[in-house]
Parts: C-alpha cells; structure tokens; sequence
C-alpha cells in the first residue's frame, strides 16, 4: 500500500511512471531506486546547492532524472556505468524531459572514471555523490 500512495502522489511526474514502467519489464527491475528515495536525492541536490554532482550506478537512469531536474542551469550530473543497454533507457527520458545536456554519462568502470576527474582537476568539485550497488 505504501508504495502504492508513493508511486501515484505527486513525487513522481508522469514521465517518471513510464520510465519506472519500462524499466519493471527488464528482469533486473528490483534494481531501480523507489520514487521516494529519487525525491529524497532531488531535495538533497537542491539543499545543499548542488551545481556537479556524481552518481556512481545509473541503471536506467531514474535517479539521474531526478537529480538533474534539481541541478540549476548550468549544472552538471556525472553518471557512471557499464551497460550501454540499460543507460539507453535513461538517455531517451533524459532527452524528453530535457536534460540531457545537464548528464553527462560514461561508460566505463567507474574507478576509471574517476581517475580521469580526478586527472582533469575536477576530482573535488561535487557537491553531491550517490552510489548505488
């Protein structure tokens, strides 16, 4: 019942539902971060006045949806993963909701991408890292 009130109030927009819908078709849907905790992040982007942000594990890219529409203009969403499949999801619903230039998304493991932050110069300018497993 209490996934049923959260997932139809008004935390989650309609492009959120059908993304969560999409993603409940694959058989590793269990993996997906409840609507409550993608509030949760996007409230926490927002108080501490995040501008970069870093998530480690994107999957299909609801929780990335959710943090940059709290980042300002400007602001930047490192994601970092693996499957060029599952991340193709988010991409589509990033585009439709028009943030796509706000994510930056790279696949490849994690560690070595933040190797290249850290070789960049931009290994300490996130004000909000999530890592999900």
């Amino acid at each position: 019942m209490a996934r049923y009130v959260v997932e139809e109030s008004s935390l989650t927009s309609s492009l959120e539902r059908r993304l969560r819908t999409e993603t409940s078709k694959l058989s590793q849907s269990a993996m997906i971060s409840s609507s409550d905790v993608g509030a949760l992040l996007a409230i926490l982007a927002q108080s501490v006045k995040a501008r970069r942000a870093l998530e480690i594990g994107t999957f299909t890219g609801y929780t990335a949806l959710k943090i940059a529409s709290a980042l300002p203009e400007g602001g930047k969403l490192i994601c970092c993963d693996i499957n060029e499949e599952w991340t193709n999801i988010g991409r589509r619903f990033w585009e439709e909701a028009r943030l796509s230039k706000k994510i930056d998304l790279r696949l490849a493991p994690a560690l070595q991408t933040l190797n290249t932050l850290i070789d960049e110069g931009r290994g300490r300018h996130f004000r909000l890292c999530v890592y999900r497993r």
